[in-house]
C-alpha cells in the first residue's frame, strides 16, 4: 500500500518546465480574458524571468513597442527603478503611471514581507482625455483601454485565484530558482539591460559605462551581487532564450543562434551542448508537439 501511494505521488508531481509552461498559459488566459497584457516579473527588483514565454515576461504590445523605439532605456529604468521602489513600500495592488503617459495595475505577490514578484496588467489610458508623451506612439496610445477604478479589486482577485498557488509551487517551495536579491541599483540596471539586449553584441565595458562604473569595479560588483561573472550571465540569458525558441518555434537552428546573439553557429552548438548536455537538434526532438 505504501509503495502504491509513493508511485501515485510521484506520478502526480509537476516538473519545473511544465510548471513554467502552466504559468505562461495562465498569464495568457488572463490576458485574453481582460483584453490587455498580463506579465510577471520576479523579486522586488522587478526582473524578467526568461523561463517564461517572452510575451509574458516583458511588455509586448503596439504601444510599448512604439515607445521602445525611442526610449527603451527609460522603460528599463521605470521597471527597475520606479516600480521597484514602489513595490518595497506598497503591499496592496496599485496603479502607476509610466514615463510614456500610460498606466498599469501592479499586483505584488509577497511572502513574510518579502516581494516574490509582481503581476502587471496594462497598459491603460489613465483617463479618457489623457494624451501620451511620445508622438511616435500616440496612435497606439489612443487605442488603449481607459482605466476604470473597479478594475483594481477584480483583477487582483483574478491574480489570487489563478496564479498564487502556482507561484507558490515555483518560487516558494523551490527558492533556489528565485533570482538572487540584488541590492545595488547599478547592477539591477545592468541586468535588465542584458535581458533587453542579450541578442546584440554586448560588451562589458559598454555596460559598465552605462551604469557609470569602471570596468574593474563593475566586474567585481556584478560577481558579488549575481554570484557569477558578466560573461557567464550573458551566455545563460542567450541559452535560455535559445531553449525557448527551440521548444516553441520551428525556426532553423542557425536562425535561432543569430537571434540569441551568437554570430557563429558552431560556437552556439558547442556552448549549447556544454550547458544542456544535448545538441540543439536533440533538445528540439524531445519537445512536446507544437499546437496548430
Amino acid at each position: 500500500m505504501l509503495n502504491i501511494q509513493k508511485k501515485q505521488k510521484k506520478k502526480a508531481k509537476i516538473t519545473m518546465p511544465d510548471s513554467f509552461e502552466e504559468l505562461s498559459a495562465r498569464l495568457e488566459a488572463l490576458s485574453t480574458l481582460t483584453g490587455n497584457c498580463c506579465i510577471w516579473k520576479v523579486t522586488e527588483n522587478c526582473l524578467t524571468d526568461l523561463r517564461l514565454h517572452l510575451s509574458h515576461a516583458r511588455h509586448v504590445c503596439p504601444f510599448c513597442d512604439a515607445v521602445k523605439t525611442v526610449a527603451q532605456e527609460r522603460c528599463i529604468q521605470h521597471d527597475t527603478g520606479c516600480i521597484a521602489r514602489e513595490l518595497r513600500v506598497r503591499p496592496e495592488p496599485f496603479l502607476l503611471r509610466c514615463h510614456a503617459g500610460a498606466a498599469e495595475l501592479l499586483v505584488p505577490v509577497r511572502e513574510d514581507g518579502r516581494v516574490i514578484g509582481v503581476v502587471m496588467y496594462g497598459p491603460f489610458r489613465p483617463e479618457e482625455s489623457a494624451a501620451g508623451n511620445y508622438e511616435c506612439a500616440e496612435e497606439a496610445f489612443r487605442k488603449l483601454p481607459v482605466w476604470q477604478p473597479e478594475f483594481r479589486n477584480a483583477l487582483a482577485t483574478l491574480v489570487r485565484v489563478a496564479l498564487h498557488e502556482l507561484i507558490d509551487l515555483l518560487y516558494l517551495r523551490s527558492p533556489e530558482i528565485l533570482p538572487c536579491r540584488i541590492r545595488d541599483p547599478r547592477i539591477v540596471e545592468a541586468l535588465e539591460y542584458l535581458r533587453g539586449h542579450y541578442m546584440e553584441p554586448v560588451r562589458l565595458r559598454n555596460v559598465a559605462k552605462k551604469v557609470s562604473l569602471s570596468e574593474s569595479r563593475f566586474s567585481h560588483l556584478f560577481r558579488l551581487e549575481c554570484g557569477l561573472d558578466f560573461s557567464s550571465c550573458l551566455l545563460e540569458l542567450r541559452i535560455r532564450a535559445a531553449r525557448q525558441l527551440l521548444a516553441g518555434t520551428d525556426l532553423a537552428v542557425g536562425e535561432i543562434a543569430a537571434r540569441c546573439g551568437f554570430s557563429n553557429q558552431n560556437r552556439f552548438a558547442t556552448i549549447f551542448r556544454r550547458r544542456t548536455g544535448v545538441t540543439a537538434t536533440e533538445f528540439r526532438r524531445n519537445r512536446p508537439p507544437l499546437s496548430v
